[in-house]
């Protein structure tokens, strides 16, 4: 979508239990969409590597990746749930703002300039 890799700026490790949760969904025994939630300091997650094919957006799949997502985080102690995605990814910045999101400034150096910043407070 911008023209070049993100880096990674995850250690796999950092979504398995306890600290982390990594989500994939299936249809027809086929991967069609994924997410993942990790501590990422005392009482925040960061949700990252949110993904839903383009045949299957509009389906409410990132919806139900999100919530179990947060869920996570919230079971896991997290206030406060962060992300970021790329200025140019339309589904999903309509997406976080109707799940409750609010734009913050940019919290990891080096991310870039496409990218916006989401938080939300965990209830």
């Amino acid at each position: 979508m911008y023209g070049h890799a993100e880096p990674a700026h995850a250690d796999p490790a950092d979504f398995a239990a306890p600290r982390g949760l990594f989500l994939l969904a299936f249809a027809q025994q086929r991967p069609i969409g994924c997410g993942g939630v990790r501590t990422y300091e005392p009482g925040v997650a960061e949700v990252r590597k949110m993904f839903v094919r383009p045949g299957y957006r509009g389906r409410g799949i990132g919806r139900r990746l999100l919530n179990e997502l947060e869920a996570s985080a919230r079971a896991g102690g997290a206030l406060e749930v962060r992300l970021e995605t790329g200025t140019r990814n339309v589904e999903a910045l309509q997406l976080y703002r109707t799940a409750g999101y609010r734009s913050i400034p940019s919290y990891v150096p080096g991310r870039g300039e496409v990218n916006v910043a989401f938080a939300k407070a965990l209830h």
